[in-house]
């Protein structure tokens, strides 16, 4: 495994490099106030099958966060690419999992040539889901849960997110070294993400995932995403809350495995 940090206009970012030499390399982008450990399961499963790069978003995880002026969904992405121009990797599959898919698409608008195919787990799709006179409420939407205090605000993030119990302190541990200021922020970005228009990238294979237990307005988000996409698929994880890759590993790495040997064999070399 290759490990390292490499430095970007927006700080220093950690990264993690293992599995083959040969074939596509699968990129992870974990959730808000996540770190790249939440992908530990993935990156047993598939690590004798492809290349694999792990990293941790700007100040998550090893990774520092400067000069944060703008959404945090589109520096991370360009974080991203300069990481892959470091590392000489020239196409991608992405795998995001909540803001990280988010990530994913920002990416891919900006370099559509990079990216072979994109796993969301789970996903929205970058558009106005709700309209422009929803960007007022944001703002209050953040005061109420800044109210919250900061160790009910940690707990409280890893009960509603996932099933287990230890995927609930992971949580609530990972996201309290963040700090809630910071998550709160990002969380802001990620709602504006989903207020304002966004143009629409380049076709390629899709495989939306969302746990049983997730939110109706993220699974609902996931089948319509879907049914306007030719080359997706949509799968339900059961036994699982939004963080379903930890929640229910076997049954997140079947499927994952299943859309890799059938939509990515094409791209080994």
């Amino acid at each position: 495994m290759k490990k390292g940090i490499i430095s970007c206009a927006y700080g220093d970012i950690y990264y993690e490099l293992s599995g083959i030499d040969s074939g596509p390399t699968l990129v992870f982008i974990h959730g808000v106030g996540m770190d790249r450990l939440t992908f530990q399961e993935q990156l047993a499963s598939l690590k004798s099958h492809y290349r694999i790069l792990v990293w941790d978003l700007p100040g998550h995880g090893a990774s520092s966060l400067e000069n944060y002026h703008k959404r945090f969904t589109e520096l991370s992405a360009e974080c991203l690419n300069e990481l892959l121009e470091t590392l000489q990797i020239t196409q991608v599959v992405l795998i995001g999992q909540s803001l990280g898919s988010m990530v994913a698409q920002y990416f891919q608008l900006k370099h559509p040539d990079k990216v072979l195919a994109l796993i969301h787990a789970p996903g929205i799709e970058l558009k106005s889901h709700v309209g422009k006179w929803a960007k007022p409420l944001v703002p209050i939407f953040i005061f109420l849960m800044g109210l919250m205090p900061e160790k009910m605000f940690c707990s409280s993030f890893g009960k509603h997110r996932a099933v287990k119990k230890e995927v609930q302190e992971y949580l609530a541990r990972s996201i309290g070294k963040i700090g809630k200021k910071l998550a709160l922020q990002i969380t802001a970005d990620m709602c504006y993400d989903l207020i304002d228009s966004s143009p629409q990238p380049t076709k390629v294979p899709l495989l939306m995932l969302y746990g049983k237990r997730d939110l109706d307005f993220i699974k609902n988000a996931s089948k319509a995403w879907c049914k306007k996409e030719s080359s997706s698929q949509c799968v339900e994880i059961p036994n699982a809350n939004h963080i379903a890759n930890q929640d229910n590993p076997e049954a997140f790495n079947r499927v994952l495995h299943k859309f890799l040997d059938e939509t990515c064999q094409v791209f080994k070399t």
